[in-house]
């Protein structure tokens, strides 16, 4: 779940929006019980098409926004960590079943008003909290893992930039298999190899844990979503798995496995990899 920082020093290379996709996990939208892409799609259009029939009466948003509460807070998966229901579609997808060009974001944001004004205060975060917040990542994430992070799509990008754990060891990972730097050159020669890696990592892993409490490799309870860590998903067997291939592995929420699920997955992980350097012009 997304920290509570507030930074006074904006961070050179914001990670809310990039070119690709967008993030709007210190807005809540991770905590629902049901995160499936049809389930968030859903919930976002109702947001957006909600908000488009108030816009800009204060009075008729905040309305809105007391509706889309009441309509989302039994989906809530943890009370106690806030849901804002102006996190909606700010350039929407040509084709909701797929999210690749469309964003998320702020639907009261300033540069979204006729005449600059910022509503945030409307929200359930003060303006202040809305626009001085920036998550760990900002801070953990080296040049070259914002630019893995960043060629993500869609919703996929707000799973992978909040994760630096997952970032660092995929680029772990790239240097290994492909015996060599994967500079910014590689990046952008493999940016659509990146992406198809990313989604079969978070969107379509077979292997993915369904207890919705689960958020990469932590379980969280209670309605504050306290995070407690597991053990690996190849805990006690006898796997032949590199340090980073067992971060991946937890960092995408994997359950716990047999020892043929394991040599499965992990032949799954590094054919995705290897994909990736052929791609960039090197061969796994």
């Amino acid at each position: 779940m997304p920290d509570s920082r507030v930074s006074e020093r904006t961070p050179l290379r914001i990670l809310c929006q990039g070119e690709r996709g967008s993030c709007a996990a210190c807005c809540g939208l991770s905590n629902f019980a049901d995160r499936s892409r049809a389930a968030t799609h859903a919930r976002l259009r109702r947001r957006t098409d909600a908000v488009r029939a108030a816009w800009p009466d204060t009075a008729e948003l905040a309305a809105a926004r007391d509706a889309l509460l009441r309509e989302e807070t039994p989906q809530v998966l943890f009370a106690g960590v806030k849901v804002c229901p102006f996190a909606g579609w700010v350039e929407e997808p040509a084709d909701d079943d797929d999210d690749d060009d469309g964003r998320v974001g702020c639907l009261l944001h300033p540069s979204r008003h006729p005449d600059g004004a910022d509503l945030r205060d409307l929200a359930v975060y003060p303006r202040a909290v809305c626009a001085g917040h920036f998550c760990a990542p900002h801070d953990w994430l080296r040049p070259h893992e914002v630019d893995l992070a960043q060629t993500a799509h869609g919703l996929v990008y707000g799973r992978v930039v909040t994760d630096a754990g997952l970032v660092k060891a995929v680029a772990r990972g790239l240097v290994e298999r492909g015996n060599g730097p994967f500079d910014d050159v590689k990046v952008a020669r493999a940016g659509d190899a990146l992406a198809a890696l990313w989604r079969a990592l978070l969107d379509e892993w077979p292997y993915a844990d369904p207890d919705p409490r689960r958020f990469g490799g932590f379980v969280c309870s209670g309605d504050n979503a306290v995070d407690r860590s597991l053990p690996s998903c190849v805990a006690g067997l006898d796997v032949d798995a590199a340090r980073w291939e067992r971060t991946v592995l937890d960092a995408i929420a994997t359950r716990p496995l047999t020892a043929t699920e394991a040599d499965a997955a992990l032949a799954r992980l590094r054919g995705a990899l290897d994909a990736v350097l052929a791609a960039a012009g090197r061969p796994g």
